[in-house]
């Protein structure tokens, strides 16, 4: 397999950083399992946002210039209106599928969709996914998430063609730096708030109840723009953040803290400026500083970061990934069912908490002393569960190089 080629089709040009720990993640560990490998990153967003159009122009270049096309581990079913073509990221139109003569690789791709959420194209996603489950020159891997079941529950049945990875994100490599963010005599927290999908992250069962009866007649934009207009909609989002920083005020009487705001995208930035209004005076002051946004080529020194902390607290998919990959002491902040299945995957459940658990204070304030007591303890846990769920990745990177050759 010396010089194997592929065409990475990735988002490359993004501003979330979570991207650059899916691409590098998922390159680094193909680079190491399949020897001779490399490859030509295609800009997946720049087909999101209309720069290029999926294309004969598109099958040509797959055909003439590569020995299989690897698209990536990003979000690819999100049941957008505009995803005319095949209902998910990937809107090449059906027709032309059968023109590229190169295999096609689904690398760990995954979903974000919300219980009762309306799923766009839905009949277009199904007939997609039919096709992609019967083609001889498909591999179709998911990561570890849900999102097999997912699927296999929108179109009715289970396939063993749906194979489940780890995330790539977990082998994100890094770049050892200085980060100014980063205090010597204190515990360093990286916090990572997510404020994407606010409505249904945060409207709860009343929220679910209301898009039930409504989402079949009313269109969901007016449906959003309706729940944000009652007053109390984002009540579980504030009870979560003012425990999230009274549990922080409390370690901090034991051990200084030095609390870093990760922000992945731009919507976090709504969070952390209704997080900080909770914090004790003193927090933002003397206590809180922030790292900047950064784009997928700042990846290796943007978890670097990560990787030099004391502790992650993740409320996003890709701080929590990276973090336990790197061996980070990590508490996961849920709010979905994408990072509780990830966890329970991995072995790894009691390393999170969901954020509207009763409890939740007290449940944080236990784990942050355990972690601070137990470092080592928690590094090993961490330490084979990656171990682990690189052994599965290797196995399915063999299984890539096999399929390929199989059709060379």
């Amino acid at each position: 397999m010396n010089n194997l080629r592929f065409i990475h089709l990735a988002n490359t040009g993004s501003t979330n950083i979570g991207n650059g720990a899916l691409i590098l993640g998922a390159e680094h560990t193909l680079a190491e399992d399949i020897p001779g490998v490399t490859f030509a990153r295609e800009p997946w967003d720049d087909y999101t946002f209309g720069v290029k159009k999926f294309d004969e122009q598109f099958v040509r270049m797959v055909n003439e210039s590569a020995d299989a096309l690897l698209i990536g581990a990003a979000v690819s079913f999100n049941g957008q209106p505009h995803q005319k073509e095949t209902g998910t990221r990937f809107e090449l139109p059906l027709p032309l599928w059968d023109k590229i003569k190169k295999p096609i690789i689904f690398y760990g791709v995954s979903y974000r969709h919300w219980p009762f959420q309306p799923y766009h194209n839905l009949e277009r996603f199904k007939k997609t996914m039919a096709y992609v489950l019967n083609a001889p020159h498909i591999l179709f891997s998911v990561r570890n998430d849900g999102t097999k079941e997912w699927i296999e529950r929108v179109i009715g049945y289970a396939s063993k063609k749906i194979i489940v990875i780890p995330d790539p994100a977990l082998f994100v490599p890094t770049e050892r730096a200085v980060h100014h963010e980063l205090s010597s005599d204190a515990v360093n927290i990286a916090l990572s708030l997510n404020n994407e999908d606010e409505v249904y992250r945060f409207g709860g069962a009343g929220r679910e109840l209301f898009w039930r009866v409504a989402s079949p007649f009313v269109p969901e934009k007016k449906l959003i723009s309706f729940w944000r207009r009652i007053p109390w909609w984002d009540a579980r989002r504030a009870r979560f953040l003012k425990e999230l920083a009274d549990a922080l005020e409390v370690f901090s009487q034991t051990r200084a803290v030095n609390i870093i705001l990760c922000p992945h995208y731009f919507d976090d930035y709504t969070i952390i400026s209704k997080f900080i209004p909770f914090c004790p005076i003193k927090f933002p002051h003397q206590n809180i500083v922030s790292t900047g946004m950064l784009r997928v080529s700042q990846t290796p020194y943007f978890y670097d970061l990560y990787a030099q902390a004391d502790v992650a607290l993740s409320m996003r998919v890709h701080s929590m990934s990276p973090a336990i990959g790197l061996e980070t002491p990590t508490i996961a902040l849920t709010s979905q069912t994408r990072m509780t299945t990830f966890l329970y995957d991995a072995g790894l459940s009691d390393f999170g908490i969901d954020i509207f658990d009763a409890r939740f204070k007290e449940k944080l304030i236990e784990r942050l002393s355990f972690i601070d007591a137990h470092r080592d303890e928690v590094k090993v846990r961490l330490r084979d569960a990656v171990c682990r769920m690189r052994e599965r990745t290797r196995a399915f990177n063999v299984m890539v190089a096999d399929f390929i050759r199989a059709r060379r």
